[in-house]
């Protein structure tokens, strides 16, 4: 019995949390935000295991804000700045760009969402943020969409927002406006006042 029950629980337990952030966007997208951040993060130290560049974007931002610290200093202080921005990309997106892209807000549509929304945010890093901002902080010029950094390290930019993107869409998964729709009608049936027909069975 308690086996047949699980698949159910587990999908109660998933359309439970969906609608809870559907109706708390901005707290699930900071949520989010938190667990895709620092997945992502780890991820980007485990890379040199499967070939692809290490990325350490605490002390990628260190050198951007405090370059004269110690190598301490500037991990922890620009994890702090890595994880906020993390944070603010997925608030940016729950409010701004998921309502507008034009998949459906099914699992699959919203995963689709955060690979698409992940893949922009690489884009971005690629084109702007490492030959612009974290190259110079070090004194090195990864030139024009980060070509001279090589391939490896552009292919594992892509990777490393894809982890971002794909964590941020399965915590930040709101329903889409008719499935939450008929659970409100469904919680509305469920707390109806029964007494009437429990009075004339008296």
């Amino acid at each position: 019995m308690s086996q047949s029950r699980t698949p159910r629980t587990n999908n109660e337990s998933i359309r439970w949390w969906r609608t809870w952030a559907t109706g708390h966007r901005v707290a699930a997208a900071i949520l989010a935000g938190i667990v895709a951040t620092h997945v992502a993060t780890i991820f980007g130290y485990w890379f040199p295991g499967v070939g692809l560049t290490r990325l350490d974007w605490n002390t990628a931002n260190g050198w951007v804000y405090v370059p004269f610290a110690s190598p301490l200093a500037k991990f922890a202080i620009g994890g702090v700045f890595h994880y906020l921005d993390g944070i603010l990309f997925a608030v940016v997106y729950a409010c701004a760009l998921h309502p507008v892209l034009p998949w459906r807000n099914s699992l699959a549509g919203n995963l689709t969402k955060g690979l698409v929304f992940g893949t922009l945010l690489a884009v971005i890093s690629v084109a702007f943020m490492t030959p612009q901002v974290y190259g110079p902080a070090r004194g090195a010029d990864p030139g024009f969409l980060s070509l001279e950094a090589g391939g490896t390290y552009i292919l594992t930019v892509f990777v490393w927002h894809w982890v971002y993107g794909l964590h941020l869409s399965l915590i930040y998964s709101p329903l889409p406006s008719t499935e939450l729709s008929e659970h409100t009608a469904s919680e509305a049936d469920d707390g109806r006042d029964e007494s009437p027909a429990l009075a004339k069975g008296h």
